[in-house]
């Protein structure tokens, strides 16, 4: 078990690494996984759906201020149903203290359906995982279509 002087020093470490990161190169690999995230879940996982006409998907474009990158424009995704009820693919932030970046997936309108897909750099990859709380017991890898249709699935209960 960590002690609170490991954690700080830990603390401290990442600090000191992150006023070492190239924040521009790093607003860009933020930029690019983002759009990947979107490509994967509209032309990858939905796409029949779409071809289906049963989701409908909405790119809309907003600006962001983050305190290590900078002010940004990124987009969120938007997914409209036939009821027109709508999910929405957000990022809300390119740093936080446990992951690389983090982006929320909610039924718009409904406070208590929602998740946080956080970003992880592993190596030349990026991971995306899974935090339906902030017990990190409750993080997995988001690695196939299944894991969002069962989430969106459980919201149209």
């Amino acid at each position: 078990m960590m002690t609170l002087e490991d954690k700080l020093r830990k603390l401290n470490d990442r600090e000191t690494q992150k006023t070492e990161t190239d924040w521009e190169l790093y607003k860009k690999g933020w930029l690019a996984s983002i759009k990947k995230l979107e490509n994967m879940l509209m032309y990858k996982w939905f796409e029949d759906y779409d071809k289906k006409g049963l989701m409908v998907f909405g790119i809309v474009p907003v600006k962001r201020v983050d305190p290590y990158i900078g002010e940004y424009l990124t987009t969120n995704l938007e997914i409209t149903l036939p009821n027109n009820q709508s999910f929405v693919l957000e990022p809300v932030s390119a740093i936080t203290s446990e992951y690389d970046g983090k982006v929320e997936f909610y039924m718009r309108g409904n406070v208590y359906k929602n998740i946080t897909i956080a970003r992880k750099l592993a190596g030349k990859h990026d991971e995306w995982i899974i935090a339906k709380s902030y017990d990190p017991k409750t993080h997995y890898k988001l690695e196939k279509k299944e894991q969002i249709e069962k989430i969106i699935s459980e919201w149209l209960s």
